[in-house]
């Protein structure tokens, strides 16, 4: 089966956009290492200190995870698009929804194998020993 492609000048729109998010990610992610390293450095006075330090190093080490894999994301886009891959889903072949491309244009799945990759992940984590549901 041949999926059609999506016209030049609305890959570029996409293309264009995937740039503008990697290149804003990239220099949050620096920031968000320089205040990281910052905040190593810091020695706290009391306990409160101290526990306010850490809460605020383990939001801003979260935050860096997230938007590290969103970068991942945005540069497998990127690629896709240079391959030709995009906008096709990379579990059945079929087409991804303009609509969603247009809210997740890093989307590499359809929302139909999405929708059951996450149904397959949720089912093993709520599965105890021997496959029994918990």
């Amino acid at each position: 089966m041949s999926i059609p492609s999506l016209p030049s000048d609305v890959l570029l729109l996409f293309k264009g956009d995937l740039q503008h998010q990697r290149n804003e990610l990239a220099r949050t992610i620096e920031s968000t290492h320089r205040e990281i390293s910052r905040l190593a450095d810091f020695a706290p006075g009391d306990i409160v200190d101290h526990s306010c330090g850490n809460s605020c190093k383990e939001a801003m080490f979260t935050n860096y995870s997230h938007n590290r894999i969103r970068l991942r994301k945005i540069e497998d886009a990127l690629n896709r698009i240079t391959n030709g891959d995009f906008g096709i889903c990379a579990n059945c072949e079929g087409p991804i929804g303009f609509k969603r491309l247009q809210a997740l244009p890093w989307a590499s799945n359809c929302i139909d194998c999405q929708e059951q990759c996450e149904h397959e992940y949720n089912q093993g984590r709520t599965s105890g020993p021997s496959g029994i549901n918990l």
